[in-house]
């Protein structure tokens, strides 16, 4: 009935490091982003979004053209 399940291996620790490394610095940026909202070209609701949801090139976006240089 459950066979499949009897010789499953036991889960690697890398299903729980994987998500850590593809989220902390989406997390980062938005942190940066509400510490210093004076963003250049968009508003910072907008780098919010594109960085939650733009995955890596998002993120270098906002790295790149979004933070502002007067910090």
């Amino acid at each position: 009935m459950f066979a499949g399940s009897l010789g499953s291996p036991p889960p690697s620790p890398w299903v729980a490091i994987v998500p850590l490394v593809a989220v902390l610095p989406a997390v980062l940026c938005m942190v940066d982003i509400s510490r210093h909202p004076r963003t250049q070209r968009f508003p910072p609701q907008v780098w919010l979004a594109v960085c939650a949801f733009g995955n890596v090139f998002g993120l270098l976006a906002y790295l790149r053209f979004g933070r502002s240089e007067d910090r």
